[in-house]
């Protein structure tokens, strides 16, 4: 295993981080977001909920006084963090906005623009979807352009009452005509959503029971979008027609043997798709035949986040909570095993956000110690100690 990697910057997000998003729209790429996840702190008095930790995620048993009234389970803040990438001098994260908002628990990028603007989705702990869309001028390098950027909700969307929506994806990843939003939630439940095009509604196409427990992570078949695919706490990997009801799955696979928290259909290669769990096992599948997988990597640490490369179809990146971030190639997939080909491991708690930077960094942009130019960028989230992460990989 190689640990070619070198740190750039390390920032902290006050609250604890467990999302990060490079925008993929060109003439953006230079644009981060990262979103946090926090309890209020707060008096408590003896009848307040105790706190259950599952899976690392907080929930709440209500009480009650001895007037019979039901003690509110406590707020989960959260806040979305707006960065560019500078790259004139030092390489750097720069901050341009931050906004108070629930407790965030996914975030992802629209692949195209939506009423001629980046488009972000946001899924929270109050329950909902919303849509964010960035204002301002495409090229970061120009100061007025830079300053007048700004992330603005457009529309907003009811999910799941009393729970979490705990996962989103889009459907634009090769198909970018009438985008398509597929959440997971606490409840177990997938929700179909379809946005006008002006970006100013959300409708509710479907709705549907998916897993007996959380429903962890959702994800389209880019090559495919009436295709979805979710992963839950009952240890499930599951397909979906959208053009049917959905009361049952395509397929449902046991393969893991622990709960699926994270899944990435492959833009570049039509039948590749990525899995990951808590049991620590990194799965690569050919979606013609899901009974069994093609490959598999144990990384250590629960697989929280996978993101195969925007432009090389062999590179996946793993976040693996208790064991840091990995750069797997999977080129020898058919006469061999994957295998870890650089690892980041300077977060010092559990490693959940990453995401490839877009952005290269040429020689020419350089004046003074920095990036190597022509490496990758990445960033990376840690949860209990707040970090975000530059770094890049010295492949």
């Amino acid at each position: 295993m190689s640990c070619s990697t070198r740190q750039l910057q390390v920032l902290d997000t006050d609250y604890s981080a467990d999302c990060v998003e490079w925008c993929p729209v060109p003439g953006y790429h230079d644009v981060m977001v990262c979103g946090t996840y926090q309890l209020a702190q707060q008096e408590a008095p003896s009848s307040s909920p105790e706190p259950v930790c599952v899976n690392h995620i907080m929930f709440f048993r209500l009480t009650c006084d001895d007037s019979g009234t039901t003690a509110a389970p406590q707020t989960r803040l959260g806040r979305l963090l707006c960065y560019h990438l500078l790259t004139e001098g030092a390489v750097c994260l720069d901050e341009f906005q931050r906004t108070d908002l629930a407790a965030i628990l996914d975030i992802k990028w629209c692949h195209t623009t939506l009423n001629e603007c980046p488009a972000l989705g946001i899924a929270d702990a109050k329950g909902t979807l919303s849509v964010w869309t960035l204002q301002g001028g495409p090229d970061s390098k120009n100061d007025d352009a830079s300053r007048t950027r700004s992330l603005t909700q457009q529309c907003e969307a009811q999910i799941v009452e009393e729970g979490l929506v705990l996962s989103l994806d889009w459907s634009t990843g090769r198909q970018q005509s009438e985008p398509a939003v597929i959440t997971s939630d606490s409840k177990g439940q997938l929700t179909l959503c379809q946005l006008s095009p002006t970006a100013t509604g959300i409708q509710t196409v479907s709705q549907w029971t998916a897993h007996d427990f959380e429903a962890w992570i959702c994800a389209f078949n880019y090559w495919e979008p009436t295709t979805v695919y979710s992963g839950g706490d009952d240890c499930r990997l599951k397909g979906w027609d959208t053009r049917t009801p959905c009361t049952h799955p395509t397929f449902v696979s046991k393969a893991h043997d622990m709960g699926v928290v994270s899944i990435h259909s492959n833009c570049h290669q039509e039948h590749r798709l990525a899995t990951g769990s808590y049991d620590e096992h990194v799965l690569l599948w050919d979606r013609r035949n899901m009974r069994r997988p093609v490959g598999d990597v144990h990384v250590g640490g629960g697989v929280w986040r996978l993101k195969w490369h925007h432009a090389n179809k062999d590179l996946l990146l793993a976040a693996c909570m208790h064991n840091g971030f990995h750069i797997l190639d999977v080129s020898k997939l058919t006469d061999g095993s994957p295998s870890v080909v650089a690892s980041y491991m300077e977060h010092q708690s559990l490693a959940y956000g990453v995401d490839w930077c877009r952005q290269t960094i040429s020689s020419a942009e350089m004046s003074t110690t920095g990036a190597t130019p022509g490496k990758p960028l990445l960033a990376s989230c840690s949860f209990y100690d707040h970090s975000l992460q530059l770094w890049e990989w010295l492949s």
